[in-house]
């Protein structure tokens, strides 16, 4: 279809505020035809019981989904309860604000809008949003266990939160109160062992907001709990000849042990207490378990003195999938691998690692090599495969819990879901050691992380749904001293499109193109970025070298004023309630789409970052992202400027970048932190028009700070941006505005009103 520039006649949204709201909060709309909209009318739901009826939602809008994409016939249209009318905010064709009405109690809020040809559409403001759910059998739901739900909305304090799931033939529904809130992103649920397997729908209600408040259905499966084959049979290390002395090669009888049990279709391998000296690589058979009588008693250690430079196996312990090592304490000097999967990419994952201690050393002791003192010469062969050691895991149903590590390698979780629980993370001997996260649903919670940098979601194929919460960051000194960051990505393409229909897109040819051969992108997504229909992505399923095949069309297709960036998506990844101190950033660096970082406690570090910029030949924008209740403390910091190899200082700040072209950053929240001792909040667009836009700065309290928020940029680099309800306590200047800054470009509403 050649492209001309469109014109419709009803407003389309592609997405609101979804984070938690209070009256006399604001609430940002994106979409298209906004400018249309002659009236916004809010009203409050009332919290009526909800314990016997079946669920009713009204379908949020999606920047990445059509309209109620995956619905049921539980959806509703918006309460008719015309309420009270508000003043429509910095609106224009793209995005439009208003303020919750301050007089409303706390609770879920109903939004009508009407535009010039008397359409009528809405939704309701404060409604659980669930994003994903898992289980210990992965990402289902587990007749008989816990349920683990992520997403947003829900915990209300004092309300009861509760699920409902109907089966796909309408036959069973199934109810089940929260057993425990985490927060307002997790809680848990007890699922009834009668539930029968099956497809289902689930539903879930926060307590507030009555019949017409429950969220959109997410598409469930529920299965049976598995049994471990491991179970069925023990065989004890001793019984082929393992001594546990300390002194004794224990390889043979190990592997022995392994091999009878790979044979027996599967079973546990048990090492007594004792301490077991290994030459070799142990190789773990599918539903094979590893144990020992507890990490305090029995030991494995490995003594390198025979191996000669670059014969190390890749890894002491490996398998493919479908195994579990336990209550050992695992010592290795002069290893690359300590615990990786190898085997087929798709067969990976299914591993269970539990009360494990695991050390180990990059530099031993020259008296360990015997024939070998070149004690250098092991060190750079280490370094030489750095992104190939520690530990390596990939795939789903991981679950690593109650482990102490203290390596010299990485730690690498990749297309990982499961759990990573109560662990203790830290580095040993080398300035190479990293975590690397790609997450696929993923819970990483309770531990404690000391290493040189953290990097998540570097992968082409979607990032999406991370859990990570109430982990400690002690400090961080080496590089550049990034404790969490969306490290990586690319992209393969910007500029305009030469056809669109329904899900299929078309590039002009001769577009230039980076990393673009048919289906390398397979997973990135198309984001529209402005131009008509600007603000919405949707996935790539299948491409060639100038045809694209999408998930599902877009609700308002690009035209021939549109840009469009191929990029990485990553969505959903949660930062909750995490604590860190003496380090860098804190950031969403690249693509970055309905991300959050709440309640994180920071001190003497840069701060937190939201930048979408043009990173690594790609186009990456940081759309809709939330930074909300966070608290930053002592804003002086030390940090490295590499360039001349000094140390400057800076004051810590939360920073939302845009560069390297238009809309690089939408709609970024930025509510109810407290910023401490010279702490601040600032905007850095780049030298494109509308570089940053539609940034709402709310409801944040400064004390002792020079100047509390600061908004760079000029001309028309920023857009659209609400600075509201702020609070400030001994502020030399509560508002530093660059001069050349447009003054259209912003607008201060009731601020810094006691």
């Amino acid at each position: 279809m050649l492209l001309t520039t469109g014109v419709y006649s009803q407003t389309r949204l592609f997405q609101v505020t979804t984070a938690a709201t209070n009256p006399g909060d604001a609430v940002l709309i994106r979409g298209e035809y906004l400018d249309k909209i002659t009236k916004i009318q809010v009203s409050r739901l009332p919290d009526d019981n909800v314990d016997n009826i079946l669920p009713a939602y009204v379908p949020l809008p999606r920047e990445d989904a059509g309209p109620d994409d995956g619905g049921t016939d539980k959806k509703v249209a918006p309460l008719d309860n015309k309420g009270i009318t508000v003043e429509a905010l910095q609106r224009n064709t793209q995005s439009v604000k208003f303020i919750v009405p301050s007089s409303y109690q706390q609770g879920v809020y109903s939004v009508r809008l009407t535009d010039s040809d008397n359409h009528i559409t809405g939704f309701n403001v404060n409604v659980p949003k669930v994003n994903w759910v898992i289980s210990e059998e992965g990402l289902n739901i587990t007749a008989g266990g816990n349920l683990r739900i992520q997403g947003k909305n829900l915990y209300r304090k004092g309300a009861k939160g509760q699920i409902v799931i109907i089966s796909a033939d309408k036959k069973q529904v199934i109810r089940a109160a929260v057993a425990n809130a985490f927060d307002d992103f997790s809680v848990n649920v007890n699922i009834p062992g009668s539930t029968p397997s099956g497809n289902y729908n689930l539903y879930y209600h926060n307590g507030s907001g009555g019949k017409t408040a429950w969220s959109a259905p997410l598409q469930v499966t529920v299965v049976n709990p598995s049994t471990n084959k491991w179970d069925k049979k023990t065989f004890n290390v001793k019984d082929y000849g393992a001594k546990g002395d300390g002194a004794n090669d224990e390889t043979a009888a190990f592997n022995a042990a392994i091999s009878a049990a790979k044979q027996q279709g599967g079973g546990t391998v048990y090492a007594p207490a004792g301490r077991y000296m290994l030459t070799d690589a142990l190789i773990l058979p599918p539903f094979t378990l590893l144990k020992g009588a507890s990490k305090e008693t029995t030991q494995l250690f490995w003594n390198p003195a025979n191996w000669a430079t670059g014969k190390m196996p890749a890894s002491l312990i490996s398998g493919s999938h479908h195994f579990a090592i336990k209550d050992l304490n695992i010592l290795a000097t002069r290893a690359w691998g300590i615990i990786m999967l190898t085997g087929p990419v798709p067969e990976q994952g299914n591993i269970t690692l539990e009360n494990l201690v695991v050390k180990q050393s990059v530099e031993p002791e020259v008296s360990s090599f015997m024939a070998r003192a070149n004690v250098e010469a092991a060190k750079a062969e280490i370094d030489s495969k750095w992104f190939k050691t520690g530990i390596l895991l990939r795939g789903s149903n991981l679950k690593v819990r109650n482990c102490s590590f203290n390596c010299s390698g990485m730690y690498n979780f990749v297309a990982a879901s499961g759990f990573i629980q109560h662990c203790r993370f830290e580095k040993n001997g080398s300035d190479k050691t990293f975590m690397a996260i790609h997450p696929k649903g993923l819970i990483f919670e309770d531990c404690y992380k000391q290493m040189n940098g953290y990097g998540y979601a570097t992968s082409i194929d979607e990032s999406n749904n991370l859990y990570e919460a109430r982990n400690t960051i002690p400090f961080n000194y080496i590089n550049d001293r990034e404790v969490m960051t969306f490290d990586g990505g690319s992209g393969a393409y910007a500029g305009p499109v030469a056809g669109v229909k329904g899900n299929t897109l078309t590039l002009p040819s001769g577009a230039v193109t980076n990393q673009w051969t048919p289906n390398k992108w397979i997973g990135g997504g198309v984001f529209i970025l402005e131009g008509k229909g600007a603000g919405q992505y949707r996935r790539i399923v299948s491409h060639t070298l100038d045809v694209i095949q999408l998930d599902q069309p877009f609700l308002v297709d690009p035209d021939a004023t549109s840009v469009i960036s191929i990029t990485t998506i990553r969505k959903n990844l949660f930062f909750i309630d995490n604590d860190v101190a003496d380090g860098g950033a804190y950031q969403f660096y690249g693509s970055a789409e309905n991300c959050v970082i709440s309640g994180l406690k920071m001190r003497r570090c840069i701060g937190i970052i939201g930048r979408g910029s043009l990173i690594y030949k790609g186009r990456q924008p940081n759309w809709y992202t939330d930074i909300v209740n966070c608290e930053l403390n002592e804003g002086n910091n030390n940090i490295p400027k590499m360039a001349v190899k000094t140390k400057v200082s800076s004051y810590q700040n939360i920073n939302i970048v845009g560069s390297g072209g238009t809309a690089m950053n939408i709609g970024t929240l930025v509510r109810r932190n407290k910023l401490y001792d010279f702490s601040f909040i600032r905007t850095s667009p780049g030298a494109n028009p509308n570089a940053i836009t539609d940034v709402i700065i709310e409801d944040n309290s400064f004390t002792n700070a020079d100047k509390a928020i600061s908004l760079g940029g000029s001309g028309n680099m920023s857009s659209n941006i609400l600075i509201h309800n702020n609070h400030y306590k001994n502020v030399n200047k509560q508002v530093d505005v660059n001069t050349a800054l447009k003054p259209d470009s912003y607008l201060i509403l009731q601020d810094g009103v006691k």
